[in-house]
């Protein structure tokens, strides 16, 4: 499982990427500015996004009906 400095990781680029959805929604940046934000948001989506990749391949399936526990990737 992820440790805690990766979690915090995590829960820290998810609220900068909600911060930059924010911004650009606005209409208040100049295009320029609005470029800018929007690399800074791939970043934190692209950190985000393997996070999730990562804790999703820990996830396991528990089968009752056969008894089996499956991972989350064969699903």
């Amino acid at each position: 499982m992820a440790d805690k400095k990766q979690t915090k990781e995590f829960e820290e680029n998810l609220g900068k990427l909600e911060e930059c959805a924010e911004k650009l929604r606005s209409g208040e940046l100049s295009l320029d500015e609005s470029l800018e934000v929007y690399n800074k948001s791939i970043t934190y989506y692209n950190f985000c996004s393997e996070y999730l990749k990562n804790a999703r391949q820990k996830i396991e399936i528990y089968r009752p009906e056969t008894g089996t526990v499956e991972d989350m990737e064969n699903i």
